[in-house]
């Protein structure tokens, strides 16, 4: 499967297993109920914010690196746009030239709605690439996803233990790729001055047989409740790959995370073997800011 760096990354279900999917996440939405809604509490009254927006950590609906995905849900009805830069060296191999594959933009937009839900929609990649006859093609540098996130349990400060799941259907390289899927489970848990996380994610290439495993992690402390220090990683294990492709894919670094108020920005410094051959490491660098509305 081709593989991606951004949390949002390969997952997918075919035939039948994808209603299963579909129905899966259907009853969870329709059960997950708890420290889920916003709209009542135990006694029926208006609560206040489930993940408060004040919070000076970021609140659990933010995430302090770009390989992970946040267990918590965005506030119902609030809008946070996020705008991303990865840039990697070397990042292709001789057989597999791709000019502007080592600089990659990124864009996504995020919903809160009720239930502890979030849709979230975007682009990974918002450039050109060439095509096989060396030609510069806008849709090769377009990576589309669309994702439904839920909350499934976690304190109604955003503090503590939280856990999530979402499930994202994507492309890589616009062309009339029939896309991928995946299913991932984000556990965290977060203090005023340190947190954690770790995620699995199950994906599948819907063009090929290719499917894949992923575990994604991280850890900060912070200097200050609003600035956190860490690091972070992301380890693709293939399932089913074909000749020729990576059967494994690593990436790894240094974060650091600064929020003030409802913006927030965040930096990664360190390695990356995405579009190399099987070992090879390139120094990667990835940079976002988002606000909140």
């Amino acid at each position: 499967m081709k593989s991606t760096s951004f949390g949002l990354s390969r997952v997918g279900l075919r035939g039948p297993s994808r209603l299963a999917a579909a129905c899966a996440l259907a009853g969870l939405l329709a059960t997950s109920t708890a420290h889920a809604d916003p709209s009542t509490d135990a006694t029926g009254t208006a609560p206040s914010e489930r993940v408060p927006t004040s919070d000076p950590t970021g609140g659990a609906y933010t995430s302090p690196t770009l390989l992970f995905i946040p267990a918590g849900a965005v506030p119902v009805w609030n809008v946070r746009v996020t705008g991303s830069v990865e840039a990697q060296g070397p990042y292709q191999t001789t057989a597999s030239p791709n000019p502007d594959a080592g600089f990659r933009p990124g864009l996504g937009v995020e919903v809160g709605l009720p239930l502890g839900i979030t849709a979230s929609a975007g682009t990974q990649w918002v450039g050109g690439d060439v095509n096989a006859s060396g030609q510069k093609d806008f849709n090769l540098g377009l990576s589309p996803f669309f994702q439904a996130r839920l909350h499934l349990f976690g304190d109604s400060t955003g503090q503590g233990f939280q856990l999530g799941t979402s499930l994202t259907y994507k492309f890589v390289g616009f062309e009339g790729d029939p896309g991928e899927m995946e299913l991932a489970v984000s556990a965290q848990y977060r203090a005023h001055l340190f947190e954690a996380g770790l995620q699995g994610v199950i994906g599948k290439d819907f063009a090929t047989t290719d499917a894949d495993a992923e575990a994604h992690a991280y850890a900060l402390v912070r200097v200050i409740p609003q600035l956190g220090l860490g690091v972070a990683g992301q380890l693709r294990e293939g399932l089913v790959y074909q000749p020729g492709e990576t059967s494994w894919d690593l990436i790894t670094g240094g974060l650091a995370s600064l929020t003030l108020g409802r913006y927030q920005v965040g930096a990664l410094a360190g390695a990356s073997t995405l579009g190399l051959d099987q070992g090879q490491f390139g120094a990667l660098g990835q940079l976002f800011a988002s606000a909140r509305f």
